[in-house]
Parts: structure tokens; C-alpha cells; sequence
């Protein structure tokens, strides 16, 4: 299944007078859209774009609607994407990351990552990881913490909209504030572990709840989100046509193809058993 991307802008060379709302990231009541976010820490330029993928996690692993710890069990049984969700391919989201460009053109400095996040009732949120997997320590409120960051960051790049564009996206620089991608940084001010990757790479998902809706609950989960077949879902940035995209897919995967050599082995195996099949066909 395919959804339009869609984006934020902010025009950094132009004064906030000058903006004017037009596509917002919405938090839907707390329960936000999924967000890309992509910076280049060393020439301290961000970009923010809306997937327009409203109330992301319900539509993925399900409504917030277990009070206690009782309802965890059920909770995780259903935080798993559903068929309906999946196309052809395995493909759940894939569209262009429009006017993503960092200084000349290059995105080799840059990194990703992306962040859906509930933050009514039980505190939930969907994040990827990098290489070295997603550390997560349950006492400690940690998904918590990085959520009271996104819901930060998400209005307040919403403050930088230009009219200007058709398909927009925030385009911000260190020095506005919460409103710059790296500012949070890749670990969402220490709160978890690195959550970026360079463009080119692929990213496994993992979703974060408290195990209450209790406001001060510490104790909490992680699971990496996966299809209801059990295959991993993962996101993916890529390069086609002259233009970067992102793909979020459920992918089965593909076997490696044997070595020359597994197969030489493989041939001489079957005709050693043909031959000692032939040897007792003529002793009989």
C-alpha cells in the first residue's frame, strides 16, 4: 500500500513573517503522524517530513486500550502489521523524499531516522534503530523521556511553514532551536540508544510502551515490530531516478545462493549415490 508523502517546509532564509501554515505534522490528540527527520550535524542543516500518515501507531499495532499490566499480553499479541497494510513486494510505504539535499547535493555526512509517538494514556512510541540494535533499559522511563522530546520537536517545526512550495518539507538550521532534527540528537537527548542510519541503510523498527496508562509508570516493553507472518518490518532509505526515497516494507528474507563450490559437492554426492544404486541393482 502506497500513502503520499507529504511534508513540511520552512524556508530558512526567509523571515517567520513569511510563513504561513499549510501542512502539519499533526499529533492527532498526542497520537502523532510518522515522522522523518534527516541532518547533517556538521553543516547544521535538518529536514522534517510528514509521511501524512495519521495515527500511525493505531493503524499498526493497534489501539491504547489495555489500563493495566494485565492487558499487556494482548497488547503485544496485536502490535504486529496487518496484511490489509502490506502490498506487493512486502511494500507497506514508499515515496520520494522531495527536495532532500544537503550541501552540494551530497548526503554523505547525513543521518536519519524516523518516530511515531502516542503520548496520551499509555506513552508509546515507534522508533527505528541503528547497526548495534536498540538498548532499552525497562525501569527507567525511557521511550517516556524521548517522547516528551518529540512532542517538542513536532510542533515546533510546524512553526516553519512556507506557502511557497508544492510538496513541502521543513528545512531548518541549528539555530532554530527545537525545531532542528539534530538538535534532539541521534539518541533523543540520551534517552535511548542511537537511532539513526546513514542513507543507503536499512533500519529494523522497534515499538515502546509503558506496561500502564499510569502518567508516572517507569516499567515498560520493547518489540521489534514485525508483520502477523512474523517477518521483520524495516525501513530503508534509497536512491532512484535522481532522487532519495523511503520504503517502509515487511520483506521475507531471500536465502543466500549457494558458492560454485556447494554445488560441485552437491553434484558429486548425487552421483556417488547413483552409483552405489546401480553397484546393487547388478548384485541382485
Amino acid at each position: 500500500m502506497k500513502f503520499k508523502l507529504k511534508a513540511l517546509v520552512a524556508a530558512v532564509v526567509l523571515s517567520a513573517t513569511a510563513m504561513s501554515a499549510n501542512a502539519d505534522i499533526s499529533t492527532n490528540n498526542g497520537n502523532s503522524e510518522f515522522v522523518f527527520s534527516a541532518w547533517d550535524a556538521d553543516a547544521g542543516v535538518g529536514y522534517t517530513y510528514d509521511l501524512n500518515w495519521d495515527k500511525f501507531l493505531n493503524d499498526l499495532v493497534g489501539d491504547d486500550q489495555f489500563t493495566t499490566t494485565s492487558g499487556n499480553n494482548t497488547l503485544l499479541a496485536n502490535a504486529k502489521v496487518g496484511s490489509s497494510l502490506i502490498g506487493s513486494n512486502g511494500v507497506i510505504f514508499d515515496d520520494v523524499l522531495t527536495g532532500l539535499a544537503f550541501a552540494g547535493g551530497s548526503v554523505a555526512n547525513a543521518q536519519w531516522n524516523l518516530a511515531a509517538f502516542d503520548s496520551v494514556g499509555r506513552t508509546r512510541l515507534l522508533i527505528t534503530q541503528d547497526a548495534n540494535g536498540l538498548a532499552h533499559t525497562p525501569s527507567n522511563n525511557q521511550e517516556k523521556a524521548a517522547v516528551t522530546i518529540l512532542n517538542a520537536y513536532v510542533p515546533a517545526s510546524n512553526g516553519y511553514i512556507s506557502s511557497a512550495a508544492t510538496d513541502t518539507y521543513a528545512l531548518t538550521i541549528a539555530d532554530n532551536g527545537a525545531a532542528y532534527a539534530g538538535n534532539s540528537g541521534a539518541s533523543y537527548n540520551g534517552n535511548l540508544s542511537d537511532t539513526t542510519n546513514v542513507f543507503g541503510a536499512t533500519s529494523n523498527l522497534y515499538f515502546l510502551a509503558q506496561t500502564t496508562q499510569s502518567s508516572s509508570a517507569a516499567a515498560s516493553f520493547v518489540q521489534q515490530l514485525t508483520s502477523v507472518d512474523g517477518i521483520a518490518v524495516t525501513a530503508k532509505t534509497y536512491f532512484l531516478n535522481n532522487e532519495w526515497r523511503l520504503q517502509i516494507a515487511a520483506v521475507p528474507q531471500i536465502a543466500p545462493i549457494p558458492e560454485p563450490e556447494t554445488y560441485a559437492m552437491l553434484l558429486a554426492g548425487l552421483g556417488l549415490v547413483g552409483a552405489i544404486a546401480r553397484r546393487r541393482n547388478k548384485q541382485a
